[in-house]
């Protein structure tokens, strides 16, 4: 990780919570014989945890188990009419616009006289 930008002093670090983090880390402040050395201890830490979560994520995809667990919470079911919230009144959907004819959408662009259906026309004024 070659630009991390992690802080031990001033800052956040002031907030409680951090602090506490940072001194359960021993981190806290700057190093009292090399600066730096702390802010490079907590990147290394961060670096780490996030190699970790990341080897996690691949031995999950490798093994089934990511797929599994989102065919088990049924995260693949492609969504349906009544679990999709409607648009708002007037509002086209790609579905909407695609049924609209290429003569009503002429028609509505240029306000000219072609004959629309009467659903046509009841879109129209919507």
């Amino acid at each position: 990780m070659p630009s991390i930008e992690v802080g031990t002093l001033g800052g956040g670090t002031i907030l409680e919570p951090q602090g506490a983090m940072l001194d359960m880390l021993g981190v806290r402040g700057p190093h009292p014989t090399n600066p730096g050395d702390n802010a490079r201890r907590l990147a290394r830490i961060v670096a780490a945890a996030t190699l970790a979560g990341e080897l996690s994520l691949c031995s999950a995809l490798a093994a089934g188990h990511l797929v599994r667990a989102h065919m088990q919470h049924n995260r693949s079911a492609p969504p349906t009419r009544s679990t999709t919230p409607a648009p708002a009144s007037g509002a086209m959907t790609p579905v909407g616009l695609a049924m609209t004819s290429a003569v009503e959408r002429a028609a509505r662009q240029t306000d000219s006289l072609a004959p629309l259906s009467p659903a046509a026309q009841e879109r129209a004024r919507r």
